[in-house]
């Protein structure tokens, strides 16, 4: 119940921060909230991620103003999601598997390497914690593998876009990847 209380209140912030206008902006928070109404009460833990999830959703959709907090809601969210997936599975992603990911997010980082100070302390910590859960996220079978790996995808992109160069149809491509992921984290658990 706390991790969903403080989610609501993460989210709250954003939403009153600026992040979120209007009904047809509001509509990308529905999807992270929707999973998490779906997980709670049998996954509160889980369910707080993807409340802090849709908190990073409203945080982004200004991305000038609110880059931070809103790697800092997905940063949460990931905090949470490993120790649910885990729990969930009762076993601990494999030791290839932990390597290959780290291997990926290594050599993203090095491509994408963000130019703000403060960035390029928040990205590798965040991308550290994203290769935890998409490690977790093997621990679900099949369908949290792959929600895992594609939550990475649609950061990747999301990241390249932002630090490197953007390109037509990168929206598509991480809203894509983006909500099919939470779609397979929340019915892998």
């Amino acid at each position: 119940m706390i991790f969903v209380a403080a989610g609501a209140a993460f989210l709250y912030l954003a939403i009153v921060a600026g992040g979120l206008h209007g009904p047809v902006r509001a509509i990308k928070v529905v999807p992270a909230l929707t999973f998490a109404a779906m997980l709670y009460p049998s996954h509160p833990v889980a369910a707080g991620g993807m409340v802090f999830s849709a908190a990073g959703d409203a945080f982004l959709l200004d991305k000038e103003r609110f880059l931070l907090p809103g790697i800092g809601a997905f940063l949460l969210a990931h905090l949470l999601f490993v120790p649910a997936f885990l729990q969930a599975s009762g076993q601990w992603p494999a030791v290839p598997v932990v390597i290959g990911l780290a291997a990926v997010a290594a050599v993203a980082l090095y491509f994408m390497r963000p130019k703000k100070p403060v960035l390029k302390v928040a990205v590798p910590i965040y991308a550290l914690t994203l290769v935890a859960m998409a490690a977790a996220a093997t621990t679900l079978g099949p369908l949290g593998a792959a929600g895992g790996l594609t939550f990475l995808v649609s950061d990747c992109t999301l990241s390249y876009r932002l630090f490197r160069k953007d390109f037509p149809g990168g929206d598509l491509i991480v809203m894509i990847t983006y909500y099919g992921a939470l779609a397979m984290m929340a019915l892998a658990m």
